[in-house]
């Protein structure tokens, strides 16, 4: 996934993080983990290292080493410069059905071990940011090591409503990543949409960071998987700090105004890649896939 651009990457990211951004650990075991499992100043035995208390106002603190309970909890940075906030419920309380996961259309695409493990749920685990670093990696990092971690103690799965995902806990990180300080199969997916004319692959994440989502449109299915790659490597770019606007010039492509199904995009700005007047977006994905192939 190699960016299309060829100047030096700008200094800092260029973005924050959108406060509607968050996971959710579907946790599968009845007793939950204590705080200094989760996150520690002096972390071992997998601990993430960091801060994790209960937000109430005491001075007890044997509650670090009592299991995690119904409430709300700060866990943050070891340079505290990210804060998160976890909420903990039971899966009732929160309202929450595995069998309408476990029976949807999406299940398909999930492996038996995630849809078991979704059938597991006792406990609901919700974690938002309250603040982060302004580097904004760092904060992406420290999300997912707490969300992995609470996931692995709890023989639990992480759901991301944002990129719309069900990962083990061991599926966050990327091993290895296309880029030190972010890959964007992190945070990103890729789906697509088989319509009447023609398969329309499209992100979700890329809102994360408050930027439009990307989409193709109108592509034969045998297209759709380097469509897919082709986004992928945008969404890299965009996480690397280089965005596109309406006008964008990427490859043959140029970025519009998309987002056409509503009913699919209700609330969600989207940008549409379009080929040039005459040209096929089939075939541009082809010639970009076979320079792939030329330069790997």
């Amino acid at each position: 996934m190699r960016p299309f651009w060829k100047f030096s990457r700008p200094a800092g990211p260029g973005f924050g993080i959108s406060k509607n951004y968050y996971l959710t650990v579907l946790a599968g075991t009845p007793t939950l983990p204590t705080p200094a499992e989760v996150a520690h100043p002096k972390p071992k035995n997998g601990a993430v290292e960091g801060f994790a208390v209960p937000l109430i106002q005491t001075k007890d603190k044997t509650l670090l080493e009592a299991p995690l309970a119904r409430g709300q909890f700060a866990i943050a940075s070891s340079d505290r410069k990210t804060v998160l906030k976890l909420m903990v419920m039971s899966a009732q309380e929160a309202g929450f059905d595995p069998e309408i996961v476990a029976k949807s259309r999406a299940a398909a695409s999930l492996s038996g071990e995630v849809v078991a493990r979704v059938r597991s749920t006792w406990h609901v685990m919700q974690l938002t940011f309250e603040s982060h670093d302004p580097e904004v990696y760092p904060a992406f990092d420290f999300l997912l090591a707490i969300a992995s971690r609470l996931g692995a103690l709890t023989e639990g799965i992480i759901a991301d409503p944002v990129s719309q995902e069900y990962k083990l806990p061991n599926e966050l990180f990327q091993v290895p990543r296309v880029d030190k300080l972010v890959d964007a199969r992190e945070h990103v997916s890729v789906k697509v949409k088989n319509k009447s004319d023609g398969d329309h692959v499209y992100t979700l994440g890329l809102a994360k960071i408050n930027h439009p989502e990307l989409e193709l449109t109108q592509l034969p299915p045998r297209v759709a998987p380097v469509a897919a790659k082709f986004l992928i490597s945008i969404a890299q770019g965009v996480l690397n700090g280089y965005a596109v606007e309406n006008g964008s010039k990427i490859f043959d492509f140029t970025a519009a105004v998309g987002g056409m199904d509503r009913g699919m995009f209700e609330g969600i700005p989207i940008i549409e890649l379009l080929p040039p007047t005459g040209a096929a977006s089939a075939d541009l994905l082809m010639g970009w896939e076979a320079g792939l192939r030329g330069v790997s």
